[in-house]
């Protein structure tokens, strides 16, 4: 039988409600690394678009632009499903927050087979521009939590 859409949009909260969330309280930049340069250790992820690596590092106190607000889920090993999570939120994000969120996914360090069952092994880091957008979305967020919380059986 096919998830109802009020189902799904249950599951999710259950999800954000359960997950450990971390809402880091510095903000962070993306920083160009020079060719050969390791990755700071502070350093939440590094990409690359094509040759060029940048890492995501806590912004520095002088540094007014560029500046992200950032939350980290790391789902539970127990309890619904994951799969969904990503669209879910950005949606909620859009409607609620009337913003958007970058979204860096990367592997957890628990890397159980129950985790994998749940989430594919994945810990997500979310972030959205200093500023209105951000307290849109760390509001969003926390609403979404407190209706999970709020749902029977939570």
């Amino acid at each position: 039988m096919a998830e109802t859409d009020r189902a799904f949009d249950e599951r999710l909260c259950r999800v954000i409600a359960q997950a450990e969330t971390t809402f880091f309280p510095e903000d962070y930049v993306w920083r160009p690394l020079a060719a050969g340069e390791a990755p700071p250790a502070d350093a939440l992820a590094c990409v690359s678009d094509g040759g060029a690596w940048c890492a995501f590092v806590p912004a520095p106190a002088a540094e007014a632009h560029g500046r992200f607000r950032v939350v980290l889920f790391r789902f539970a090993e127990v309890g619904p499903s994951a799969i969904g999570f990503v669209a879910w939120l950005h949606t909620h994000l859009r409607i609620l927050g009337r913003t958007g969120a970058i979204v860096i996914c990367g592997r957890d360090r628990r890397s159980s087979p129950a985790l994998f069952e749940i989430c594919q092994g994945a810990m997500d880091y979310w972030a959205c521009p200093v500023g209105a957008a951000g307290n849109r979305f760390i509001s969003v967020i926390e609403t979404l939590i407190a209706r999970g919380k709020a749902l029977p059986g939570a």
